[in-house]
């Protein structure tokens, strides 16, 4: 595979999605072709994110029946970049497809995505026994996990725990925390999770508001948003030097 591929991880309500958009939005700023795919087979949560639709023509279950080598093509175009592309399920429901992906689909998908983007970034699901998560995390050469401090986000942890060692992931994981939001004390996550956290990512109290309005928080202009950019123009910053992420 000629592109790198980087998968974003997390308990429920951890902030992927957002994570992944915004480093996706980045990468794509310092002129990297790059592509982004959604886990989630039912709902299509990026062009909610990007406040655009996709056809039925497009997104991943085309992508998937796609054997002619140019996969690029089922990819939707970002209009705000002309580097970004993302790969979603169609705006219309196509919800009772999602039984029929398989492993072996979607590697083959990641595999020829691979070749078409300089970076491919892989917005992972919560669930173990999501196709496009579990074969993103195992392609992955680092996997950003998120923990937005909480009860639920330890045991969401744990109970992952025997599914990173049967897929020997744990060695590629960055973790990043969500700075408090005024419901757990991180320090008290922090403890209770002897882990390397690699960043915080600030809380935006506005951030499902901008969603949902089709609005990046990469692109946002107040200053918490700023905030957020910096740390993720950081990490954009050590993908493109060259060095690990």
């Amino acid at each position: 595979m000629s592109s790198k591929i980087y998968t974003v991880w997390g308990g429920k309500h951890s902030g992927k999605t957002t994570f992944a958009v915004s480093l996706a939005c980045a990468l794509s700023k310092r002129n990297k072709l790059v592509g982004l795919i959604s886990s989630n087979l039912t709902y299509g949560e990026l062009q909610t994110f990007f406040g655009q639709s996709v056809p039925e023509e497009k997104g991943i279950f085309e992508a998937l029946r796609e054997k002619s080598p140019n996969i690029g093509e089922r990819f939707s175009e970002y209009t705000e970049s002309k580097n970004l592309f993302f790969l979603s399920v169609p705006t219309a429901y196509s919800g009772m497809l999602s039984e029929t992906v398989t492993l072996e689909e979607t590697e083959q998908l990641i595999h020829a995505a691979s070749l078409v983007f300089d970076i491919l970034i892989i917005d992972g699901a919560s669930q173990i026994n999501n196709p496009v998560s579990d074969v993103g995390l195992w392609l992955s050469d680092t996997i950003f996990t998120l923990h937005r401090p909480s009860i639920a986000a330890q045991m969401w942890y744990s109970g992952v725990s025997d599914f990173m060692q049967e897929l020997h992931i744990t060695e590629k994981q960055k973790h990043i925390i969500l700075a408090p939001n005024g419901e757990f004390d991180p320090q008290t996550y922090q403890g209770r999770m002897p882990l390397p956290f690699y960043c915080e990512l600030p809380y935006i109290k506005s951030a499902s508001e901008l969603e949902n309005a089709g609005t990046p928080l990469y692109f946002a202009s107040d200053r918490p948003c700023r905030r957020y950019g910096r740390v993720t123009e950081q990490i954009a910053g050590k993908i493109c030097g060259g060095g690990k992420a």
